[in-house]
Order: structure tokens, then C-alpha cells, then sequence
């Protein structure tokens, strides 16, 4: 990586960087991007084996408000190009690796803390992170938040065969009704019900075909394969997760931004987690029109900045 700060005759001083850098002894890749590094930054915390870092243009109507940090963590992206899939693979693990790559973020930056945002189940990371290391992050945020796996999966499920009887979606219901409710021992069965409950919404849809055109070509059937990967190793952690575990204190503010039609993470066990929550703050929002994949939609850009920067400090 070079030097990161470029100056400009206004003041603003642009970032975009983007190279491997040291964690934990293996070179693990991490980018850099915004107009001015004086905005909030965000270390951005996808999925298993999913690398945004390849698709920035998702995040290019943040960068005039924010500096996003996205980091292509152990088995996802160029790291995973570079090293193949890791030898220790758990969510300790990818907090611990978190935690220095916000580190080396906080370096570039000459920054003090960051906010994280945990999307999917890169919110698992995200919250041990935050209750690991308060010192590193400024904020947390969730979406598409896992708080019970087990117990979203069963919503999730509930749901998905509602709406096929509600449509009269033969086909949905025949294969929803062939694969009973969860806990599933086959991964393909897991894999069928998460197909409908992570539907996109009709925002979330169009904000993802604006930019879809533009994607790396990596996004493509090998990067789908390599997330599947990912996820496949992870997944007996993921039936086990319950953040109640975690303990009900946060040294940190503590901000959920829910899609109010989300399958995947059922919002209703979000809303009684962040209750039982005790945080310097604890902010909870449904957006309307938005789903499992409300990080598309420029409401939840919108909610996000104004939630940073109300933060004190």
C-alpha cells in the first residue's frame, strides 16, 4: 500500500488505497476508499468467504460521507487467491484477524477508532469484535443481524412457506414442504430455504441491477463457490451462535439497521436483542422496503451517516 492521503486545494483530503498487508504473520488484503479521511470510517465485515473489496461500486455513494474500510478476510477474495482456504477456521479467529486489520486501517488513517459494520454473518464477527476490542471501534452496527441462528432459522422458514401459500406458489411450497423445517443435516436443503427468505426486495433489487453491470467479474459461479466453501465449514458454528452468550454489556454504541421484510434474520429477534442490550447507546431502526440485503439501498446509506455522525466524538 502507498501512501494513502492525497491533499486537494479545499481541504478534503481523498483516500485510495488498496494492497496486502500484514496480519498475523499472512498477507491478507485490505482497502481504503473516501473523499475525506476526516469522514467516520467503516470496516465493513461481509460473510463467510465473501470479499466486497472486489465490489466497490456498492459502495461508492458512501464515499463522499464515510471512509470504507473493506477487508477480504481469510477464505474470501484476494486473500483467499493468495493463501487458499486457512488452516484455523472459526469466528475467533476472523475476530481476532479483524481486529488487526482495523488496526492497519487506523494506522493508514491516523485515526484513534472505526466503526464496524457487520452484514450478515460478518455480524457474528462484528460483534465479538466489538466486545473484544472497544479500543479499536468507535461504533458497531448490524444488518441482516444474527442474534439466534437457530431461532431465525425457524422465523425464516415460517415465513418463506407463509408467503408461498400467501402467492400460491406451488412450486415454492412443494419444495419448502419436501424439506421440512430446520434444523436441516443437508447443507442443499439449508441452502433451498435461505434462496427465499434472502429474496431481494423491490429497492434492494433495483439498487442492486444500478450497479450490477460494474461488478468484478470475480463475482461470478467460482466466487459463489468459494463463499459455499466458506460457509460450509462455519456452518456447525453458525447453528450454535446465540450473541446472548456474548454477555448483555457493550462499551461501545450498539446500532441495529433492520430491513423490516427481512427473511434471513428475522428483525424480531434483533429488536428483543438490542432490548436487553446495555451500551452507552442502543439504537434500533426497521427500514421499509429493504430485507436481507439492506446495504443496498441508499435509505440505509442515508441511516448509517446520520447515525456516525450523531455519535459524540
Amino acid at each position: 500500500m502507498s501512501d494513502p492521503i492525497s491533499g486537494a486545494n479545499d481541504g478534503a483530503r481523498a483516500i485510495d488505497v488498496a494492497g496486502f498487508v500484514d496480519i498475523a504473520g499472512e498477507a491478507q488484503w485490505l482497502s481504503l476508499r473516501g473523499a475525506n479521511v476526516a469522514n467516520p470510517a467503516v470496516l465493513v465485515l461481509s460473510g463467510p468467504g465473501v470479499a466486497f473489496s472486489a465490489m466497490a461500486p456498492i459502495f461508492e455513494t458512501w464515499e463522499a460521507d464515510l471512509t470504507v474500510v473493506n477487508w477480504d478476510q481469510p477464505h474470501a477474495g484476494a486473500t483467499f487467491d493468495r493463501h487458499g482456504a486457512p488452516d484455523i477456521y472459526e469466528f475467533d479467529r476472523l475476530a481476532r484477524d479483524a481486529a488487526l486489520a482495523a488496526e492497519a486501517a487506523l494506522a493508514r488513517l491516523g485515526a484513534r477508532g472505526l466503526a464496524v459494520l457487520g452484514i450478515s454473518g460478518g455480524s457474528i464477527v462484528g460483534l465479538k469484535l466489538a466486545k473484544a476490542r472497544p479500543d479499536l471501534v468507535s461504533a458497531y452496527v448490524g444488518t441482516g443481524q444474527v442474534a439466534n441462528w437457530a431461532r431465525q432459522e425457524a422465523l425464516a422458514y415460517a415465513a418463506v412457506l407463509a408467503r408461498a401459500e400467501a402467492a400460491g406458489d406451488a412450486e415454492a411450497l412443494a419444495a419448502l414442504k419436501r424439506i421440512g423445517p430446520p434444523p436441516w443435516a443437508d447443507l442443499a436443503d439449508e441452502a433451498l430455504a435461505g434462496q427465499y427468505a434472502n429474496a431481494m426486495t423491490a429497492s434492494e433489487a433495483a439498487s442492486f441491477q444500478a450497479i450490477a453491470p460494474r461488478l468484478a467479474a470475480r463475482q461470478g459461479d467460482d466466487a459463489r463457490a468459494v463463499a459455499m466453501a466458506a460457509f460450509t465449514r462455519l456452518r456447525p458454528l453458525f447453528a450454535a451462535f446465540d450473541a446472548a452468550d456474548l454477555g448483555p454489556d457493550f462499551a461501545i454504541p450498539m446500532i441495529f439497521l433492520q430491513g423490516e421484510d427481512d427473511l434471513r434474520t428475522a428483525t424480531s429477534e434483533v429488536k428483543a436483542y438490542a432490548d436487553g442490550l446495555h451500551a452507552p447507546v442502543v439504537a434500533f431502526e426497521r427500514l421499509p422496503d429493504a430485507g436481507h440485503s439492506a446495504f443496498l439501498t441508499d435509505a440505509f446509506r442515508q441511516h448509517l451517516v446520520a447515525h456516525l455522525r450523531a455519535l459524540p466524538g
